[in-house]
């Protein structure tokens, strides 16, 4: 029987955020087909998938501490892009690569192996047989490229032109050295010179299910707040959006609901209408009470479940065009579009104020996202490719 192994550093859980969603659902899919094994560094606490894996194995390695002083986080800046060449979260995941590398051959042969995310990509290194397909969840060149374009001082734009020309590097060695690379976007594959396969992000329909639109001015964000491009898209938008916002609706309340917030996601909560809810064990309810969800992320790639999963619950979305890319939505049919913080105040208000055109987007998102992204066929284009792969003559 075809043996398989699974590859990560971010927990497989459908309670989690949106990585560990994804692995959740793709993971338990390939399982119905073949044999399947996860590694894991961390523990797995969905049990569910527990019960669909032939096996186990989980690896603890402490996360490195956080660069303390300014001067120790421009050595390490410097470091990465003198010595190292390579991107940050790579670099910092060396230790954990290391750890899964001495693990992943005492499993035993496997005939497929899936890696997880670019900071575990070097695993390649250590391939001794077998077909290794490698998914990148967000390009970190692209998250670089927003970066540059964000950046405030001439040492950031140094600094993250560099980053950007390593990333690229980076990309490119892995397209040669993985048998299949997975993107979850077409925008990401053609960034990839259309090398890669796309297998989009998915949302469960049968959890996510429309309600009828509350008319009170509530806003939801909803994602992990200890990831950065989601705790610099919340910054921007309370700084510059919001209060534009409540010039015109001054009673609307934005709901930040996620796991792990970072500090400065917390102290968002000290602005009026503001409230953080930390690890909660449903976004469901949150989403069912808003008027409208928001996704104003401006840095990475991919494709963002929040946004699926707000639109399978029938609330309409406005966001910027990073925060909505993927999801082929036309901007003011599936949802507003916009990335200015005028523009995009104005569509957050009229979603809030005019309730046949909120209702309207509200369906047509629905209608797209529940046709298009359903996990049974996003897993099935999933394990469709791998299968394929398993199929091919090896190099």
């Amino acid at each position: 029987m075809t043996r398989a192994l699974w590859v990560t550093a971010e927990p497989p859980d459908r309670n989690l955020g949106g990585g560990s969603i994804r692995e959740a659902y793709l993971l338990e899919t390939l399982a119905r087909e073949v044999e399947t094994h996860l590694l894991l560094v961390g523990t797995l606490h969905d049990e569910l998938t527990r019960a669909a894996l032939a096996g186990v194995t989980e690896v603890d390695v402490p996360a490195r501490p956080p660069a303390g002083s300014r001067t120790r986080r421009r050595l390490d800046d410097l470091s990465r892009v003198l010595v190292y060449r390579q991107p940050a979260d790579v670099i910092e995941n060396r230790p954990r690569v290391r750890a899964l590398s001495e693990r992943l051959h005492s499993l035993g042969s496997f005939d497929l192996v899936c890696v997880e995310h670019d900071r575990l990509a070097p695993l390649i290194g250590t391939r001794r047989g077998g077909r290794w397909a490698l998914t990148l969840q967000n390009l970190p060149s692209e998250r670089k490229r927003h970066e540059l374009v964000l950046a405030g001082s001439r040492r950031q734009r140094w600094l993250y032109e560099q980053e950007l020309a390593d990333a690229r590097r980076f990309e490119a060695a892995m397209l040669e050295a993985y048998d299949l690379v997975f993107v979850p976007s077409e925008e990401d594959a053609a960034r990839l010179d259309r090398r890669a396969v796309v297998v989009p992000n998915g949302v469960d329909t049968a959890r996510f299910v429309p309600t009828p639109l509350p008319a009170s001015p509530h806003l939801v964000f909803t994602g992990t707040l200890s990831w950065w491009p989601n705790v610099e898209g919340l910054t921007w938008f309370c700084a510059e959006v919001l209060p534009v916002v409540r010039a015109r609706v001054p009673g609307v309340r934005l709901d930040i609901v996620g796991r792990a917030p970072l500090p400065e996601v917390r102290a968002l909560a000290r602005l009026p209408g503001v409230e953080v809810h930390a690890d909660v064990p449903s976004v469901v309810p949150w989403i069912e009470q808003a008027r409208a969800a928001i996704v104003p992320v401006r840095i990475g790639s991919g494709t963002r479940l929040k946004a699926l999963e707000a639109m399978a619950a029938g609330r309409p979305v406005a966001g910027t065009a990073v925060g909505l890319e993927g999801l082929g939505l036309e901007n003011g049919v599936h949802a507003l579009v916009a990335d200015q913080p005028a523009p995009l105040a104005a569509a957050v208000v009229r979603l809030l104020t005019d309730d046949e055109h909120a209702r309207r987007v509200a369906t047509a998102g629905t209608e797209h996202v529940r046709r298009q992204f359903g996990w049974d066929n996003v897993g099935r284009r999933f394990v469709d490719s791998l299968l394929r792969l398993l199929q091919r003559q090896a190099r």
